[in-house]
């Protein structure tokens, strides 16, 4: 009898977390009878498993199995670049798709961030401090970009991102963080792109996710530039 665990869905899964949260890093060969002893299942899942993740290119053929694939600073900027086309189409959707229910969410998360980001610059040189705002604004962040997808109400674009947003995952962890300036000045963006949805006009929302994620992209491709590809 197979187990429950013991699917090549479920091992599918199981790996394809553990090459996003970085586990299982970039160039890391991945062996079916090393990989099914850790995960303590069968071959054939594993097998499965690998081919999915495969077609889903976020491991390559390797010459005695796998490799789980790295990106080339220039593939990362393809990743960001495509991630400012689907959330800026997400955004001009929003402004006539978003309901009056989804907008208030979207309000009220927008405050919360207000008075968290209010203080961090509080905090000043405070660091220890800093870092425990910084922790809770970060989730607090992708909930309002959550939401932000659940006011354009389409799931193709909202599946797009999500695969995109994936492959950022696994290189976040090399980006460094960003300070009070930074956050205060997305803060801004953030309401901009609020009350362009308020006044039901697209093309200044989608201008301004735009104009938000350029700065986040220019930051971030910078700094995994120099981490990727050290002097």
């Amino acid at each position: 009898m197979t187990r429950p665990d013991d699917t090549a869905t479920v091992q599918h899964q199981r790996l394809r977390g553990m090459i996003l949260d970085r586990e299982l890093p970039p160039g890391t060969v991945l062996l079916e009878t090393p990989l099914s002893q850790r995960l303590g299942v069968s071959r054939t899942p594993v097998r499965e498993a690998l081919a999915r993740l495969a077609q889903e290119g976020l491991i390559t053929r390797h010459t005695r199995g796998y490799v789980v694939h790295e990106l080339s600073p220039e593939e990362i900027i393809e990743v960001f670049d495509a991630r400012i086309v689907l959330e800026r189409a997400i955004a001009e959707r929003a402004a006539t798709a978003a309901s009056e229910l989804r907008l208030a969410h979207l309000e009220q998360l927008t405050d919360e961030l207000d008075r968290l980001v209010r203080a961090l610059w509080a905090a000043g040189d405070d660091e220890e401090t800093a870092e425990e705002l910084r922790a809770r604004i970060r989730p607090l962040n992708v909930a309002w970009h959550d939401a932000l997808r659940a006011c354009g109400n389409n799931g193709t674009l909202t599946r797009l991102l999500e695969q995109v947003l994936d492959v950022q995952r696994i290189y976040n962890p090399l980006m460094h963080q960003h300070d009070a300036e930074e956050i205060a000045l997305g803060q801004r963006q953030h309401h901009e792109i609020v009350t362009a949805l308020r006044r039901r006009d697209p093309a200044t929302a989608g201008e301004v996710m735009a104009r938000h994620l350029e700065t986040v992209r220019r930051s971030k491709v910078a700094e995994l530039t120099r981490v990727l590809r050290p002097t």
